[in-house]
């Protein structure tokens, strides 16, 4: 196997990584709500863990990471502060005023916004595979979230207009994270770009209010799982595979999370799966595997 075909194979698998552990964020995240954090706080807690164990690991490990350049560093602001951030708290928005299966479908209309950007911005052809992937992942989602019945919906004017300004963060986060790894190390756009997500979100919840409400092992077991295995893990593999697969297949390939979140609503809260719904986890898996298909004739050309 080639240098190429082995980048692309470790892209791929590194965006699965990525999907699995977002998929765990709503076990998280209703932990967390169960002890008492509210969704900002709850918010806090990501960039702030994030920023922490990258600025200490960076730190001891590869100081250059702290190199940067002032377009670098205004760069990083933007792509902290309006698409993490903005991501943050938009979803949380959809979710208080319409409902989660609302802000979940609005949330994976993102490849969309990734697959025309990425053609103005870095060329990458928009084709039938791409296309039909597409709209295979989001009828897949849909159904997962129960689309089809309405009583799982709750329509809001300030709900969908939040859950549709959510698809369009996770969008400029994939495309915005492949130009910033095209220009700078994908680790010092990990340190920088979660430093000032902490610190904006630190204005909406100071550590003056949420740090008090921390009094036990469980708070602080939380905390760290909701930062290291909802955030460091999954950006840092993310902005990596980015280095290998276009975004567009990264935003394809990344629907795998809500059949994860599925899979976890079952074991941990007994949450039934119907018949459509199963129906709508084998459409994303199909869309998944349509992305290695293509992958996979790409790679044969190559050695071809």
């Amino acid at each position: 196997m080639n240098n190429t075909n082995k980048n692309t194979t470790e892209g791929f698998i590194l965006v699965l990584i990525c999907g699995i552990c977002w998929g765990l964020m709503g076990v998280m995240t209703q932990a967390l709500s169960n002890l008492g954090f509210d969704a900002f706080e709850i918010s806090t807690f990501r960039p702030a863990v994030a920023a922490i164990f990258y600025v200490i690991y960076s730190f001891i490990t590869d100081r250059s990471v702290f190199k940067i350049d002032l377009k670098g560093l205004l760069f990083f602001a933007f792509y902290g502060i309006v698409t993490l951030d903005g991501m943050f708290l938009s979803f949380t928005y959809s979710v208080e005023y319409a409902n989660i299966a609302t802000a979940s479908v609005l949330l994976y209309i993102n490849p969309i916004f990734v697959m025309i950007l990425s053609y103005f911005l870095f060329s990458e052809k928009m084709t039938w595979n791409k296309v039909l992937a597409i709209i295979i992942a989001m009828t897949g989602v849909f159904l997962l979230s129960k689309g089809y019945n309405p009583s799982a919906f709750k329509l809001s004017l300030v709900g969908i207009v939040a859950g549709a300004i959510s698809g369009l963060m996770v969008a400029l986060q994939n495309v915005f994270g492949k130009w910033g790894v095209n220009r700078y190390p994908y680790k010092t756009q990990l340190v920088y770009s979660f430093l000032f997500a902490a610190v904006f979100m630190m204005f909406i919840r100071p550590p003056s209010v949420v740090l008090p409400k921390i009094d036990s092992g469980m708070d602080i077991l939380m905390i760290l799982a909701i930062g290291i295995i909802g955030t460091v893990i999954p950006n840092g593999t993310f902005l990596k595979a980015l280095q290998h697969i276009e975004a567009t297949k990264a935003s394809i390939i990344i629907s795998v999370e809500p059949i994860v979140a599925s899979i976890m609503a079952y074991l941990l809260y007994k949450e039934t799966l119907e018949v459509l719904q199963m129906f709508g986890i084998v459409l994303i898996l199909l869309s998944v595997l349509l992305m290695e298909a293509n992958f996979s004739k790409k790679r044969k050309a190559e050695r071809a």
